[in-house]
């Protein structure tokens, strides 16, 4: 038999293997299903209000070539010229102050347009035209010729092209 001081002793045991034991019931308790409603997703848009359409809708000019990377991977919309056409899916375009003219590329036929020719371009701008990426693309093999002076340079991927008069 136990002497009563060796009871005494383990009820101050028992009692802390208790209180862990509660504390540890009390503590899984807060880490079951959440039965809270699920919230709705927001849909944040981190530009401005005034650019809720397009990250920039303006002319072909200087100042948007020097930013050109800002706007990457973001549809833009340009006004512009014609310079001269590369082939029948891509032609160089102008603009204001002598920018300097960038390629844009669609990846079907552009249809009957002419040098000097106002557009209004819906496009994506690319860092560096590669001709054997768009010869992927598009099925078919180009002029590697007319492409040689844009291998490399920012570029213009273009979703709409639609003369202006």
């Amino acid at each position: 038999m136990a002497s009563p001081r060796a009871t005494r002793r383990r009820r101050p045991a028992e009692a802390g293997v208790l209180l862990a034991a509660a504390l540890g019931v009390t503590v899984l308790a807060g880490c079951g299903e959440d039965d809270s409603t699920p919230t709705t997703p927001v849909d944040v848009d981190v530009r401005p209000v005034e650019d809720l359409e397009d990250p920039y809708d303006g002319l072909y000019t200087e100042a948007f070539r020097d930013d050109i990377e800002g706007y990457q991977g973001l549809e833009v919309s340009l006004l512009g010229e014609v310079q001269r056409i590369v082939s029948p899916i891509a032609f160089t375009l102008g603009g204001e102050d002598d920018v300097e003219p960038i390629l844009v590329v669609m990846y079907e036929e552009l249809g009957e347009l002419a040098p000097g020719q106002a557009v209004a371009v819906a496009a994506v701008p690319g860092e560096e035209f590669e001709l054997a990426e768009v010869e992927r693309a598009i099925g078919s093999d180009l002029p590697d010729e007319a492409y040689a002076d844009w291998e490399g340079e920012p570029f213009l991927d273009a979703s709409i092209v639609e003369p202006r008069d």
